[in-house]
């Protein structure tokens, strides 16, 4: 049996954190069984759901009865944090529309926030929804009869990505590679499954080498005329 635990946020991990856009918060509940907010001395843990509430009552001892100041220190701790948060993506359900538009398939935009790119892949290993990956055969070193089949992490930036077998390559630049990034986890995936395919973490914008930012991108689809 899984439980899922969370441990909300007092201050964003992140400067670009931008999580209350995309309907997030630094104490939400979606999914969780617990959630836990750090008071300083103590914690305050809420259960959710009834594998939560079982968990806590096999706890026993280590918990007990939250006083009415601690609930009211963690209501308080829950109504500061989201005013933490600096960034944001000013009307991302216009923005995801707006993507979706054949023209801003072609529009100059990509071209210009993708020149920079030195095609690392840090923003795809840092981020948390991302889960793409390859399938290689390997020959065993002693029997060349013997094999593994090997699942390995793989990148959507990285040029060889979508290499074929036949040597075509339907994105081979970067360009295309950093729209599609883009593209999927805006419309596309909110067209599939009816959500983002972003957390609002803002990690990608916070390690990125060369300043390529996820947030200004979105921005300015909002304001691209063109």
């Amino acid at each position: 049996m899984t439980i899922l635990v969370g441990l909300g946020c007092e201050t964003p991990p992140s400067p670009n954190c931008f999580c209350t856009s995309l309907g997030g918060s630094p104490h939400g509940k979606t999914g969780l069984d617990i959630l836990i907010t750090d008071l300083g001395d103590d914690y305050y843990v809420e259960s959710l759901t009834e594998k939560g509430e079982q968990l806590v009552n096999f706890a026993g001892k280590l918990s007990r009865k939250p006083k009415k100041e601690e609930q009211e220190k963690m209501k308080g701790i829950h109504a500061s944090s989201g005013a933490k948060i600096k960034r944001e993506i000013k009307d991302v359900k216009d923005v995801t529309a707006r993507l979706g538009e054949s023209k801003m398939f072609s529009a100059p935009l990509w071209d210009e926030e993708s020149r920079g790119c030195i095609r690392c892949g840090i923003c795809t290993y840092l981020c948390p929804s991302c889960h793409c990956f390859d399938i290689n055969d390997e020959v065993d070193s002693v029997s060349p009869l013997a094999g593994k089949r090997v699942r390995t992490w793989d990148n959507c930036q990285f040029p060889d990505f979508t290499m074929h077998s036949s040597g075509h390559n339907p994105r081979p630049d970067k360009l295309s590679r950093l729209r599609r990034r883009v593209l999927h986890k805006f419309p596309y995936f909110v067209q599939t499954q009816g959500d983002y395919m972003c957390t609002g973490c803002g990690r990608c914008v916070s390690a990125c080498p060369v300043g390529i930012d996820i947030i200004e991108i979105l921005n300015k689809v909002r304001d691209n005329e063109q």
